[in-house]
């Protein structure tokens, strides 16, 4: 590419293209990913836009964010057949030729020949670029990308073209767009995040309303996922430059506010920071699943290595499990029923013993949508622990549909076993 037709970037907008995706029929994981790694480079996304396969509402649609963003980043519509549209579209919002290119030409003829296959005649479709672009090769696929950068209304724009499976834009983002781009950016935003639990969104905020509303930079963004607030604190720098660190008087001045609900200063999930200390400690832990149904178990097995402190757990649905396999007794049934705090350091001391842990954590309760009653409605939660046989319980009342309320179930489960953890002498 011309080195002086080139640009510096400070706004992208992402356009994903497919009407797979407005139907929802396929989820659109590109943006997600895209958005994340602008915030990283530092490049500010405004707009998020997802158009169908339609070439004038396309064309449209590429205007409209070319007219408000420096860069356009479009995914999807590089493929052989004739409702891939992106890149002729491309060319005509940049007022450029479409082009044979030959080293997209023989790369896709190469890729045919190391599967065995033949090239289709339509696949030469997908080397054709507009005239001056840069090029980026598709190293998981046959669709090669672009950047091109020209004058638009009498101000440099660029659009970068990247195909639609994830896993080839993934690829090329990294190998390819990725350095583009930090060549051409003066700013990076650095990130942190405090991650808290058993305060609500709103409560959390007003908490820190001062900070926020007199914030310029670094600035503090709250948020809430099922059971769970964060912080998001970012700090603007020059890139390439050392500058002072704004965020951490922030983070400090949240924790002194805030600092009995953080449980995490970073991106580690809750499993992972139970795993964590389990490991520190050598120490093994347990599940007894209910109304979870191994939801738990599931998550921390997903963590590489657990298997260095996670014994096993017991899915216990049934009370006819609960009691020969948890010796949970059957007066406690009776008199509490199976939902009950009674039940939930029953099953917690139950699986410690059987699977001989130093931690166990138990789960019972309704998830609906029925089985509730006034005294237990849809949503009660029992969560028990038994720790080096120390037993303690809490009792939750979660609101949501069946998947949320087992979701937060889950999470308030890591988060016992978590004080459990750091604070057995306080519980």
């Amino acid at each position: 590419m011309d080195t002086t037709n080139d640009i510096i970037i400070e706004s992208a907008e992402i356009v994903a293209i497919g009407t797979e995706l407005l139907i929802g029929q396929t989820l659109n994981t590109n943006t997600h990913y895209l958005a994340n790694q602008l915030t990283l480079l530092g490049i500010n996304s405004y707009y998020q836009s997802v158009v169908g396969d339609n070439p004038e509402r396309l064309l449209a649609m590429l205007k409209t964010a070319l007219s408000r963003a420096d860069l356009v980043i479009t995914s999807g519509g590089l493929g052989p057949t004739a409702d891939d549209v992106t890149m002729e579209l491309v060319a005509k919002a940049a007022d450029k030729k479409l082009i044979l290119d030959p080293v997209s030409k023989q790369s896709i003829e190469d890729y045919f020949t190391g599967i065995g296959r033949t090239v289709s005649e339509n696949n030469w479709k997908q080397a054709m670029m507009p005239q001056g672009a840069l090029t980026m090769p598709n190293n998981n696929g046959t669709a090669p990308g672009a950047i091109i950068v020209f004058d638009y209304a009498g101000e440099k724009k660029a659009i970068a073209c990247l195909p639609g499976p994830p896993s080839e834009l993934e690829l090329m983002f990294e190998q390819s767009l990725k350095p583009w781009l930090e060549q051409r950016v003066n700013y990076e935003f650095e990130h942190r995040f405090l991650h808290l639990m058993g305060i609500g969104e709103s409560d959390a905020e007003q908490e820190v309303r001062d900070l926020i509303e007199r914030q310029t930079n670094p600035t503090i963004a709250p948020y809430a996922s099922p059971g769970e607030v964060c912080f998001r604190i970012t700090q603007r720098k020059l890139r390439g430059h050392a500058e002072a660190d704004l965020i951490s008087p922030v983070v400090e001045e949240i924790k002194n506010r805030l600092g009995q609900y953080i449980y995490e200063d970073g991106s580690r999930t809750l499993p992972e920071i139970v795993f964590s200390l389990l490991k520190e400690k050598s120490q093994m832990i347990s599940f007894a699943e209910s109304c979870t149904a191994g939801m738990i178990s599931a998550k921390f097995g997903a963590i590489p290595g657990v298997s260095e402190v996670f014994a096993g757990s017991v899915v216990s649905y049934s009370n006819r499990v609960k009691e020969q396999i948890l010796n949970v007794p059957s007066s406690i049934l009776q008199e509490y029923g199976a939902v009950s705090k009674e039940c939930a350091e029953a099953m917690a001391s139950g699986v410690r013993k059987a699977l001989k842990t130093d931690l166990a954590i138990s789960v019972t309760g309704i998830a609906g949508p029925d089985g509730g009653t006034p005294d237990k409605p849809v949503g009660t939660v029992y969560i028990g622990a038994d720790y080096q046989g120390q037993l303690t319980f809490e009792k939750h009342i979660i609101r949501g549909n069946r998947e949320r309320i087992r979701t937060v179930a889950s999470l308030r489960a890591f988060h016992l076993a978590w004080r459990c953890l750091k604070e057995k002498s306080d519980i």
